[in-house]
């Protein structure tokens, strides 16, 4: 398969279930293969996460060091997700479901350009100048709906139950948050 087939190929299958729709996991392989081209998601999910990053500054203000605080940000993320993609094969290997991994890891990938465009949109109506009810609200079911594409896709991916499929959740939440935190520490 072409990078291009590969892409459209779990792109689709990323907003199949995000629609709740299982089969969206029938277009990504489940090979070594598969996972390497699965990495080309990570360009697509850098402009809804510099834009993340462009409306909290919009809400806040652009600090002096912007273009320095925004790198620090973009290799931020990169590690953590490398680092998630690591913690998640050691832990895989603990649950014997190693060899659905493959899979997993690319459907995650490429839920993860859909997860961070969710993220971007949700937080446009408090820059904006919403409503607050509106505002909260629209992150509320934007965050929400992304944190339940990624549990519905580990849970089907891997074929683990609800709380293991909210444990492999946890990790990676906790990651981020770690990452955006070490992105803070210098500001």
């Amino acid at each position: 398969m072409t990078v291009l087939a590969t892409l459209s190929a779990g792109l689709q299958g990323a907003l199949l279930l995000a629609r709740g729709k299982p089969e969206g996991m029938r277009l990504v392989e489940n090979d070594h293969a598969s996972v390497l081209r699965s990495f080309w998601a990570l360009p697509l999910c850098l402009p809804a996460v510099i834009c993340m990053k462009l409306l909290s500054w919009a809400a806040t203000r652009v600090p002096a060091n912007a273009p320095l605080q925004m790198g620090r940000y973009l290799l931020l993320f990169v590690i953590g997700w490398m680092l998630f993609m690591w913690v998640s094969h050691r832990l895989a290997e603990a649950l014997d479901s190693q060899a659905r991994w493959p899979r997993f890891i690319a459907l995650w990938a490429y839920c993860s350009v859909i997860e961070n465009t969710l993220a971007a949109f949700g937080s446009l109506p408090a820059v904006l100048g919403a409503p607050s009810i509106v505002a909260q609200v629209s992150e509320v079911v934007t965050y929400g709906w992304a944190i339940w594409l990624e549990w519905y896709a580990i849970r089907i991916s891997l074929d683990v139950g609800a709380l293991t499929a909210v444990g492999l959740l946890a990790v990676d939440v906790i990651i981020s948050v770690a990452m955006a935190v070490l992105a803070g520490a210098g500001s």
